[in-house]
């Protein structure tokens, strides 16, 4: 009886040793202002660079990673995922810059693919997923968009396969997901420099804007059958605004399906008269100029703009400024800084 009751004694002190340790060793563990500035939009675990994939619990295996997706859904990874395949042209490029890869890809018009993936399997278009194919290469994780993949969730969950859903359109949503994507593929310290030096290029950029002047604009997206205009939290906006240009549509009402983008107004645009006006054409360039040159062009309200008549309604590209371009945004920001600020930034357009 004195021996059971010694066990159990030594049993608890021991277990009390072992939590006491892993709570010191938590507490101190430094804190990483980078990773902190992230907690609000991801909650990362440890990264894999920092703890040992290996590492077992008394009890259970820890899981290699766990993380939130856009749309709040918890992901839990048991081991380093081998077999991933993306179905957004963005966040596939995103995956290859901080050294990853992927199995099989989904495809879209227009959009380009990493050198190192052009081998890789294809799943059918971004919009047109084929869910047979993409099951019968056993992913041990699918990683698609917010706004064109939420009605794949319930046919993975039902496989059992993790599925993330992420946006990618602003700076603070590039530096997010640069920083999981590396965790993802044990490179989050080449991740976490590549961000670095990305800021400090802009820093450069940014630092030679006239201090006394605020251009205003409005952005306005075109595509074959609609015309909206830009609000807030889109990869041109945030470039236009680190460049001290005021965004005239920012107060406007947001769409009903869309909080980024407001309804088309040419009443409006006339009233504020903007310096600027930024056309991004969503589609084939030929069929927005036809859009254009349909519902604009010909409206004499909008040849009486002051942007039009100094020839400042311009045609940004959409690689640069429509979709995130990822560890390239320095150029976006150095094409709309030589436009706007000609005097100021040498060989300007």
């Amino acid at each position: 009886m004195h021996a059971y009751k010694r066990q159990n004694l030594l049993r608890q002190w021991s277990g009390g040793l072992l939590a006491g340790v892993m709570f010191v060793s938590g507490c101190a563990a430094p804190s990483n202002p980078a990773s902190d500035n992230n907690r609000d939009a991801l909650e990362l675990s440890p990264s894999a660079e920092s703890r040992p994939v290996s590492v077992h619990d008394a009890e259970e295996r820890e899981s290699f990673l766990t993380f939130e997706d856009d749309t709040g859904r918890e992901i839990r990874l048991p081991e380093q995922p081998q077999r991933i395949i993306v179905l957004s042209p963005q966040l596939l490029d995103l995956l290859y810059s901080v050294d990853g890869h992927a199995i099989a890809h989904a495809t879209s018009p227009g959009g380009t693919v990493p050198d190192k993936a052009e081998r890789i399997e294809e799943v059918g278009g971004m919009t047109t997923v084929n869910t047979e194919k993409l099951l019968a290469l056993k992913p041990d994780l699918v990683i698609g968009s917010v706004v064109f993949h939420r009605e794949l969730t319930a046919i993975l969950d039902a496989s059992n396969v993790p599925f993330a859903l992420f946006n990618l359109s602003t700076y603070a949503d590039l530096k997010q997901k640069a920083v999981l994507f590396g965790q993802l593929s044990g490179t989050e310290n080449k991740a976490r420099e590549a961000l670095a030096d990305l800021d400090q290029e802009i820093r450069e950029w940014t630092a030679q804007v006239p201090a006394s002047d605020a251009p205003t604009y409005i952005m306005l997206n075109v595509s074959p059958n609609s015309l909206s205009v830009q609000r807030q939290d889109t990869v041109g906006i945030e470039v236009a605004t680190m460049l001290h240009m005021h965004n005239l549509a920012e107060t406007w009402e947001a769409a009903s399906n869309s909080p980024s983008t407001a309804p088309f107004s040419l009443e409006k645009i006339v009233e504020l008269n903007p310096d600027y006006v930024f056309i991004l054409i969503h589609g084939a360039r030929e069929d927005g100029e036809k859009k254009i040159q349909s519902d604009l062009a010909s409206q004499p309200a909008w040849t009486s703009l002051r942007a039009v008549k100094e020839n400042r309604m311009i045609i940004l590209p959409s690689d640069r400024f429509l979709s995130n371009p990822g560890f390239r945004l320095s150029e976006s920001v150095e094409y709309l800084a030589k436009l706007v600020y000609p005097d100021t930034y040498e060989n300007g357009h």
